[in-house]
């Protein structure tokens, strides 16, 4: 089973899990800082429990006024957008550039209205957003501008990391990021904002925090294909009713309308995490070279095929290549016919979330959004991939789309 996520931990990255004692939170935000002071020179950063840890605590620095409003992409994860609601603001969606899943920035700029406050860019699959525009588009208006990198470690535009361009950015190392420490994530803050912020302390208590983590660190460690097919993906299969923390863990990307966010819920950043994140940053470069050659070759073996429509990942930048992204017509019947023959991939990764009952009150027409929820199919590009397996995948999706099976 070609799983569609594998991680690139190595031996060593979990040892380091298990050798690596507990500090205090100073020494934790000291050594984050060390580590990632190479990769975002241009920003203060702080550990935080999870990526959207680092977002609340940015909205909550806005102290926002009723009625004010966040732009945002409507092709997202529906946590975000729920964490700007409940923190009283008013999402307003904005659709979003089929070729890269970034904003679209002439919707972007008609959509700013004299309540806007803030731009939400979210770099959409590890591919860069048009940030020099937007950037402008912000001053221009006095816009706050915050950077969701979740996606995003290594993606550059003009050589430099994203995250770097506006007020604030977040990071995060769960399971299926470039980076993976079981979790955590990164706050990266402008100066004149790191100034005036303290960061918050949270507690989930000794048993919650080594569960939350050891389920991470075993997900981590069976999430390889031989493993994976003969572990995890029948456990995946069990059911909600057997294994419901364990599916959550591996398969987070759902619509959950009764998501509440509750910061103190989740374990907070661990001293073994710095080291860990320097462990995989020093072998960045080579996974971002190996995932892009990857997608370059199913892309090779794609392009022009009628049924497939491909994206433009370089676009506006140097994408990271952490997740690859076709269009094709039926991406439900394409992804059960790539699991016949031994391949997962993920039909509904990310949702239209102007079209959800659960924002139904800020609703919109967003067609590349809507388009992208309903025919976007994420495929393997781990660097472990081999390049029969990168063959095997494309192959699978052209004899569908040529003689496609009967449901």
């Amino acid at each position: 089973m070609i799983p569609k996520h594998s991680s690139c931990l190595e031996p060593a990255d979990f040892l380091t899990w298990v050798r690596t004692p507990n500090g205090d939170d100073a020494d934790l935000v000291a050594e984050t800082r060390q580590v990632w002071q190479t990769v975002l020179d241009r920003r203060r950063v702080y550990p935080t429990p999870t990526g959207r840890h680092a977002f609340w605590y940015f909205l909550e620095s806005m102290d926002p006024t009723e009625g004010d409003e966040i732009l945002v992409p409507a092709y997202n994860f529906y946590v975000i957008v729920r964490l700007a609601v409940q923190r009283g603001l008013k999402p307003v969606f904005v659709d979003i550039d089929p070729a890269t899943l970034t904003i679209d920035v002439d919707d972007l700029a008609a959509k700013i209205t004299p309540r806007s406050a803030a731009v939400l860019v979210t770099h959409m699959f590890g591919i860069p957003a048009d940030l020099p525009r937007i950037v402008e588009l912000c001053a221009t208006h006095d816009l706050l501008l915050f950077e969701d990198c979740a996606h995003a470690v290594g993606t550059t535009v003009d050589g430099v990391q994203v995250g770097q361009a506006g007020d604030g950015a977040l990071f995060s190392f769960g399971v299926e990021k470039l980076v993976n420490s079981f979790g955590g994530g990164l706050l990266a803050l402008a100066d004149e904002h790191a100034d005036r912020f303290d960061l918050p302390a949270h507690d989930t208590g000794a048993v919650a925090s080594f569960a939350d983590t050891t389920s991470r660190a075993a997900v981590s460690a069976l999430n390889r294909p031989r493993l994976y097919g003969l572990a995890l993906y029948p456990a995946r299969r069990a059911g909600d009713r057997l294994l419901p923390r364990l599916k959550a863990v591996v398969n987070p990307a759902k619509d959950n309308p009764d998501y509440r966010f509750d910061p103190d819920t989740r374990a907070p950043a661990k001293a073994f995490m710095p080291a860990m994140h320097r462990r995989q940053l020093e072998r960045l470069d080579d996974n971002i070279t190996r995932r892009r050659g990857h997608i370059a070759d199913m892309k090779a073996r794609l392009r022009d095929v009628a049924g497939v429509d491909l994206l433009d990942e370089d676009r506006h930048g140097r994408a990271n290549g952490a997740y690859f992204g076709v269009y094709v017509d039926d991406h439900e019947a394409v992804t059960a016919e790539l699991a016949r023959y031994g391949v997962e991939a993920n039909p509904h990764e990310f949702y239209d979330c102007s079209a959800l009952d659960q924002f139904a009150e800020f609703a919109s027409s967003n067609p590349a959004a809507s388009r992208a929820s309903d025919h976007l199919l994420r495929l393997p590009s781990y660097p472990s991939l081999s390049s029969s397996s990168t063959e095997h995948i494309a192959a699978v999706i052209l004899r569908y789309l040529r003689e496609p099976v009967a449901s």
